[in-house]
């Protein structure tokens, strides 16, 4: 992880050590980036939360329309909910109507089974003021020679490690300064994914280009677009 965001994580470290004490080698493990909408106490105990997100900034649109719209198994709803303890509830009620970062897993632990979410939280993070150490970086896997490629320009408001499939990559980028133009991409290197974290803690603006990256047999229905060069953008 970059030493940007990596310093982020530490410095939230002192004030949030019961958010941060869960395993991370798991299924999924991602960040999520928006505005904390509120979190309310489930269960016949009430020592279960479930909390929601609105993705990026003034996304428009409900879940299921955005849930078609990414191929493969990949799943990212708007609003985005999860599911954590009662610990988390009072550090969490203090960022509620502020733009956060929310470090999630999955699979949530058992005792959560009562939360519908899929998603069980690990921290709630501040978006840092601090800029990314890095302005720009290219994939050293990834070969565009000869081939045609996009760019999109936008925040990075989801990033996700998953095991799944060996170790795999993916972040979401919403297009513009906001709106329903979601964009979700695949990454083949674990420093672009890094440089990615970091642009997302802290809310950068970024160009993304993204290329179709064709190996073998497509997989039926799952997207073969991958970010390839990030770099930070001037500006609001």
């Amino acid at each position: 992880m970059k030493p940007a965001f990596a310093a982020l994580l530490l410095f939230c470290l002192s004030y949030s050590p019961g958010l941060l004490a869960s395993q991370l080698f798991v299924y999924n493990h991602g960040y999520v980036l928006g505005e904390l909408n509120g979190v309310d106490f489930i269960g016949p105990n009430r020592r279960a939360i479930i909390g929601s997100v609105s993705v990026g900034n003034s996304g428009l649109y409900g879940g299921e329309h955005f849930r078609n719209q990414l191929n493969g198994d990949y799943i990212l709803s708007n609003p985005w909910s999860f599911c954590g303890d009662e610990a988390a509830y009072e550090r969490l009620a203090n960022y509620i109507g502020e733009f956060v970062v929310i470090e999630y897993k999955t699979p949530k632990d058992s005792s959560l089974l009562q939360c519908q979410s899929t998603n069980e939280i690990i921290g709630v993070y501040p978006v840092s003021r601090d800029k990314p150490s890095t302005q720009v970086l290219e994939s050293t896997k990834i070969s565009i020679s000869g081939k045609p490629y996009g760019v999109s320009v936008g925040r990075i408001v989801n990033a996700q490690k998953s095991d799944k499939h060996d170790k795999n990559w993916s972040i979401v980028i919403q297009v513009g300064n906001g709106g329903s133009d979601f964009r979700y991409l695949q990454i083949v290197d674990s420093d672009l994914y890094d440089f990615a974290l970091d642009c997302l803690a802290t809310g950068t603006r970024v160009k993304v280009f993204h290329v179709q990256r064709i190996h073998g047999a497509r997989r039926p229905g799952r997207s073969e677009t991958y970010a390839w060069r990030i770099e930070a953008k001037p500006g609001l």
